[in-house]
């Protein structure tokens, strides 16, 4: 009897160890298949679960700003379907909000702000503000709205709209943006980057149109293409349409990557972007832009509705360059009542020159939610009044300013580059100069010259420099010509974006000023032989090669279309042989002098 005991005591005993052991190696599987989770596979539908995040969800409610809600992260972070469904809701309240104070006058849109006809070519407050008439009612009206806005929008964006830690590149993708879009990811992985890339399709009908594109030509390039429509769901589409420049802030919006550079699809990155990323300038503001040609032009009473305290009696810069308070004599920014002469935008608080051009912008999510969710509103509503209240009718109406004027508005950080920017082109037969692109320059390399003649020679006068001499150092600085900021002073490009004419050959046969039918080529070199230094990261090293810009597009161009004969929608019922001519004919004409 104790025998049969203690051998089924023994039995048991094995059963609990072999129990223990299955409990422990699942528990581990469980435990590899987390820590192991592809971070950049976030919409690959074999997936039915994601990696470990918080488990408060913050969403808008009527009553305040945000509520914080504890979900179970097994039910709800672990599930797709449901985290979709979470995103859905959360953009489906955030438009909600936009509406409820949209710009429903009485008075059309049109109306609610009149620009005139400009006579003073200065940027002081009242030269801006004879540029426009607003009525006080509209402008009081305007107030309350942004007010329920920055009050009701939460201060970051959800965990669940976007992957923690994850860095990538986004396009704007459909129809002629894809071709182009194609090119621009060719010029990114020639700089031996291996982020990720998403392509914003802003309709499903781009995407049903173009399934080789999304499903195999991205694929390649380790890119997919994400729909509107499908992170914003039905009831947010159903309800509105969205158009042109509004579509950047809906990329950033819903991408997934929490570290973003978002290019226009014409933008050609020259220069590895993840050193960016990875530097402290970009870590420390959580935002970089760049700058376009012109001066600010925001009407001043943007900043009344904003709730932005312009304070007229102080100034804290000289053109795009700050100014310091000396500690010896800190009243020396102030400005004495009734003195118009300093420009607007050299005052605290108001928006720092230069205007922005918005090709390309580095945003971190995580950190500036709220500065991309004021950004949409104010796009949403952009062809109303947000356009013409940050341009005043100068070029380049659009979506530009919206970003760090949002930023302002919120108190966000963000780092503008300080140079100009440089403009390639040609003379064409009359000797006229015709700029094609905007070759923007790296911000590392702008952040230490700025360090270097901008911060650091104020601390090394003990942080005594008065004012005055401030500014006059300044001045040299302030003009395109100068060496140290100008648009040629020598630092590398980052980014060259070919805006006209895009990198189109349909369009550039089409131009009879630029195409010669006899020779079967374009009559100019457009980039009159411009090299650039490109920086390629190779495994562990880094080098830096001269290329030439144009010479490399055709390049491309030839190898997507004439050689692997790659079919895009943009180039459906195209004759593709009499172009291929005319993309050989580019190619051998451009050919450096020794492979010729």
């Amino acid at each position: 009897m104790r025998c049969k005991i203690l051998q089924k005591l023994s039995r048991y005993r094995i059963k609990a160890v072999t129990l223990l052991f299955l409990v422990g190696f699942l528990t581990y599987s469980v435990y590899i298949s987390v820590a192991n989770y592809d971070v950049n596979a976030i919409n690959d539908e074999t997936l039915s679960s994601d990696k470990l995040a918080t488990s408060h969800l913050h969403e808008i409610t009527k009553e305040g700003k945000t509520s914080a809600t504890k979900y179970d992260s097994d039910s709800i972070l672990h599930n797709k379907e449901q985290r979709i469904q979470r995103q859905h809701e959360f953009w489906d309240k955030i438009f909600t909000l936009y509406d409820e104070n949209g710009m429903n006058f009485k008075d059309s849109p049109s109306n609610l702000i009149e620009l005139v006809e400009k006579s003073d070519e200065s940027r002081t407050k009242k030269a801006l503000l004879s540029r426009a008439k607003m009525s006080d009612e509209t402008v009081l009206e305007l107030k309350k709205r942004h007010a329920r806005v920055m009050e009701k929008l939460p201060d970051e964006m959800p965990d669940f709209t976007y992957k923690k830690d994850t860095t990538g590149i986004v396009f704007i993708g459909g129809e002629k943006f894809s071709w182009l879009t194609y090119l621009a990811i060719l010029a990114l992985r020639e700089t031996g980057t291996k982020l990720p890339v998403e392509v914003i399709m802003p309709r499903k009908k781009d995407y049903e149109q173009e399934k080789q594109f999304c499903d195999s030509m991205l694929r390649e390039l380790d890119a997919q293409c994400v729909m509107v429509p499908d992170m914003f769901g039905d009831s947010v589409m159903k309800k509105r349409s969205f158009h042109s420049y509004q579509f950047k802030s809906i990329a950033l919006a819903i991408s997934s990557f929490q570290h973003i550079l978002l290019l226009d699809s014409d933008n050609m990155i020259v220069s590895i972007p993840d050193l960016v990323f990875q530097s402290s300038l970009y870590k420390e503001s959580g935002m970089i832009t760049w700058p376009d040609y012109w001066k600010r032009t925001i009407y001043p009473k943007y900043y009344e509705i904003a709730g932005i305290k312009v304070n007229e009696r102080k100034r804290r810069r000289y053109n795009r360059f700050p100014l310091f308070a000396p500690k010896n004599s800190e009243s020396d920014l102030e400005v004495k009542e009734g003195d118009e002469s300093v420009p607007y935008h050299d005052l605290e608080n108001a928006v720092p020159d230069l205007s922005t051009e918005s090709g390309q912008l580095m945003i971190n999510k995580g950190t500036h939610g709220k500065t991309i969710l004021l950004s949409l509103y104010y796009n949403v509503y952009g062809p109303d009044i947000f356009y013409k209240l940050f341009s005043l009718g100068e070029q380049g109406e659009g979506d530009k300013d919206t970003f760090v004027a949002a930023a302002v508005a919120t108190d966000q950080n963000y780092y503008q580059v300080k140079s100009f920017i440089m403009s390639p082109g040609y003379f064409d037969d009359a000797k006229v100069f015709k700029g094609v692109a905007m070759a923007q320059k790296n911000p590392l390399a702008d952040y230490e010259r700025f360090q270097e003649l901008i911060i650091r020679p104020f601390e090394k006068s003990g942080k005594t420099m008065p004012v005055s001499e401030q500014i006059k150092q300044l001045e040299q600085y302030a003009n395109d010509g100068n060496e140290k900021f100008g648009s040629h002073n020598g630092l590398p490009v980052f980014t060259i974006h070919c805006n006209y004419p895009k990198l189109d050959p349909i369009n550039y046969m089409s131009k009879e000023d630029l195409y010669d039918p006899v020779e079967n080529k374009l009559k100019y070199r457009l980039y009159d032989r411009m090299k650039y230094s490109k920086t390629i990261m190779n495994k562990s090293t880094i080098e830096n090669v001269e290329v030439d810009f144009e010479y490399e597009q055709w390049l491309h161009i030839r190898e997507a279309l004439c050689v692997k004969k790659l079919e895009f929608e943009f180039f459906k019922n195209q004759d593709m042989e009499r172009l291929c001519n005319f993309i050989s004919n580019q190619v051998d004409w451009l050919a450096p002098d020794e492979l010729v």
